[in-house]
């Protein structure tokens, strides 16, 4: 009888042992990201070749991972007026999108841009899997 208890109580104390190593490795993983800019290009303004290489190659040496939507069409569902244009971004993690779009090569690609497209609002959204 006693053999009994021994075993249900050591299989009481794996089970919640293992609860508790599953709850440590879901607080541990990152949660996807998405970065969504809302772009306005400016009139008469041709983006250059060299700036989207520069652009691509930066946001892929960064992690991201383009969704290819600049020049996908917008559409109203609801709310204000939807932006002229929107540049979506997947990232492994918020914390990677924040550190690229501070960083110094995001910074330094900025003024070419802003020749050719008037970012309006960019925000990042946290998904989970």
């Amino acid at each position: 009888m006693r053999t009994r208890y021994t075993v249900a109580m050591s299989l009481l104390a794996g089970v919640a042992m293992g609860g508790f190593a599953v709850q440590g490795l879901h607080a541990q993983a990152k949660l996807k990201a998405y970065s969504i800019g809302e772009i306005e290009p400016v009139l008469g303004a041709k983006v250059s070749p060299e700036y989207i290489d520069a652009a691509r190659k930066a946001l892929a040496a960064a992690g991201g991972r383009s969704m290819g939507t600049l020049k996908g069409r917008v559409f109203h569902a609801e709310g204000g007026p939807p932006p002229v244009s929107v540049a979506m971004t997947e990232w492994d993690s918020a914390d990677a999108a924040i550190a690229f779009f501070q960083s110094k090569v995001w910074k330094d690609l900025a003024p070419e841009g802003e020749k050719t497209a008037k970012t309006i609002r960019r925000y990042i959204v946290e998904v989970e899997k």
